[in-house]
């Protein structure tokens, strides 16, 4: 097995394109930096001197030292591009660096067997891990990560002692971020360097990684098998995530092919901004609102800068996630009051935190056993309603938010009626408290779901009595709906928004909505497909709430389709009965709308 894993990576490491999933779109040109912290690396045992002692002590307490300096320089970075918020992650890795404890265990250690301090930290570090991971309880998983991120930029710079790292990120040119893995931390910090794109080996479309690089409009391209095997750092490539493609070592015609590939997307970007405030209406007089996606409030000038109408979907999670404990009602009202005060007279959809208990529970202080499924686990609205001090704090953030523009609540992964009625309580009940306190708030916000699951799309038309909207969330809804785990990159092809049963879920939704006069939104990642707008207007979609990025491309699409038309388009993909049926017919349609898409940019938007 060896062997013929070791071909295979030979028979890789020929090939000068390797082909993954473009996660996110764009061009990068840099050079590579492998991000060896997530590798393994190897030191030998070697015996040192009594006199050596305190040498190789010496070189840990620097090289601890120039780690800490480097995190504290990432720190400001996060500060000034996200907030002070988004920095306790960094914190968590500054105080495992210098944990008093660990280092005393070190520096005995060295002293009584006399090795070289590399082998020691490791050692000892590596325990520690070991210790972490047999334990069934994701209270200690929680922070593995951040032990191994630590753990090897110290042995980096004691293998780098009186020389500079190969691997070391430089300010002197763009860079490409591989990795076997990413993680939404790995994006908010090093999106802070000059990494202008990132690869990985694992990973999917839909995956929160995914999501967060299109919002940041960072080219990202995943599930490159072998790929930190393969690539070695400081290499020439080029990523161009709009195929799926890293190409390695690419020539000066072939750089210059790509020079000017960006080139074009600029102008186009161009056209898009110049062309934002134009009315997302179709040929025939349909209107249909055109809001942004969005995860962080940095991400706000994207949406002022293409012309977003509101945001129709802030996911509400990172700072939950970059927090190494739960935030206040203060933190969260600062946030959320910010990106409503960024746009007064737009509406804002705020939809409650949307993470699983595998997340959560370090932040509870409380254990929790592995779940088998997650997915289909502890979390969201479960979570919210088993923990309803953490839940109403969350939603008096939000309503003191409400008093500064028109925010909407949503509340996501809704399974049954009860869910919606006991979630209600304790929006009324985080009203009362409110008043009783004082602040104000808006007393008419709607309230309204996210339709995810079967069952609430089954049930729309009854789910639709209790609430003020919806939203579809197609990511979950193809991953229920098909039992296709969307993480899973063995699976990726299994995983398709236009499988007929996912067409016909929305449709129901849809159904659902209009026979009790209330409007629905599509604000999964098929609503930021360009191919995909046809078919969801002629639906009847009230909202498409999209990616930023996508602002442009999309308006471009509605402005230029006949609502009629695209009614009896929907109409005839509902009848079809196969995924292949339905691609086809999409393509072909879009095609007879728009043929050389990209090449009439600025003539449709005239």
């Amino acid at each position: 097995m060896l062997k013929e894993n070791n071909n295979s990576i030979k028979e890789l490491h020929n090939k000068s394109n390797l082909h993954g999933i473009a996660a996110s779109p764009g061009i990068a040109i840099g050079k590579a930096y492998i991000n060896i912290s997530k590798q393994i690396l190897n030191f030998s045992k070697n015996k040192i001197d009594k006199s050596q002692i305190n040498n190789e002590i010496e070189r840990l307490k620097v090289a601890k030292k120039e780690v800490n300096s480097e995190l504290k320089d990432t720190q400001k970075k996060i500060s000034q591009k996200y907030g002070d918020e988004y920095c306790d992650i960094i914190d968590s890795q500054i105080s495992i660096l210098n944990d008093s404890e660990i280092e005393r265990e070190i520096f005995e250690y060295v002293s009584e067997n006399l090795l070289n301090i590399e082998y020691v930290y490791k050692l000892i570090i590596s325990q520690y891990i070991e210790l972490l991971e047999n334990s069934k309880s994701e209270f200690f998983h929680e922070r593995i990560s951040d032990i191994r991120e630590v753990k090897n930029k110290v042995l980096l710079k004691l293998l780098a002692y009186n020389k500079t790292p190969s691997n070391k990120i430089k300010k002197d040119g763009p860079k490409i971020y591989i990795a076997r893995y990413l993680t939404p931390n790995d994006i908010i910090i090093h999106s802070s360097e000059n990494i202008v794109g990132f690869v990985a080996e694992e990973g999917g479309l839909t995956s929160h990684v995914s999501i967060l690089a299109r919002t940041l409009d960072i080219p990202m391209v995943l599930g490159i098998n072998k790929v930190t095997s393969i690539i070695k750092s400081n290499e020439n490539i080029v990523l161009d995530a709009n195929k799926g493609v890293l190409i390695r070592n690419p020539g000066t015609n072939k750089i210059k092919e790509y020079r000017e590939e960006q080139k074009k997307h600029f102008a186009i970007e161009k056209i898009f901004i110049q062309h934002k405030n134009d009315p997302t209406i179709t040929k025939d007089g349909k209107t249909i609102r055109l809001a942004a996606n969005i995860n962080l409030p940095v991400e706000l000038n994207m949406v002022k800068k293409y012309g977003g109408d509101g945001i129709g979907l802030y996911r509400t999670e990172y700072l939950y996630l970059m927090k190494n404990d739960l935030p206040t009602e203060n933190e969260l009202f600062h946030e959320y009051s910010h990106i409503v005060k960024e746009l007064p007279n737009e509406e804002i959809v705020i939809r409650t935190i949307d993470l699983g208990g595998d997340k959560m529970y370090l932040k509870f202080g409380e254990e929790l056993s592995k779940e088998r499924n997650p997915f289909m686990g502890y979390r969201a609205i479960r979570i919210c309603l088993d923990k309803p001090d953490f839940f109403i704090t969350q939603l008096k953030a939000i309503l003191r938010a409400s008093h500064y523009g028109k925010v909407k609540i949503m509340i996501p992964m809704i399974s049954t009626i009860e869910e919606i009625l006991n979630a209600k309580k304790y929006i009324q009940k985080a009203k009362d408290i409110l008043i009783k306190e004082g602040k104000p708030f808006d007393e008419n916000i709607k309230v309204g779901i996210l339709v995810e699951t079967p069952s609430a799309a089954f049930l729309a038309n009854r789910f639709a009595k209790e609430v003020d909207y919806f939203s579809i969330g197609t990511n979950d809804l193809t991953q229920y709906m098909l039992a296709v785990d969307r993480g899973n990159e063995k699976i990726n092809e299994l995983f398709c928004h236009y499988d007929p049963a996912i067409i016909g879920a929305i449709k129901l939704v849809i159904k659902g909505a209009q026979s009790n006069n209330i409007k629905t939104t599509v604000c999964g990642e098929i609503a930021s497909d360009p191919i995909a707008t046809i078919l969801l207007v002629g639906l009847g979609i009230d909202t498409l709430s999209v990616s930023p990025i996508f602002l442009g491309p999309i308006r471009t699409v509605i402005r230029n389709i006949s609502y009629k038309e695209s009614k009896k388009f929907a109409n005839k993909i509902l009848k079809m009965e196969t995924r292949q049926e339905v691609k086809l017919a999409i393509r072909r349609e879009f095609n007879k709308n728009f043929p050389d898409w990209e090449k009439n940019y600025e003539s449709l938007l005239k």
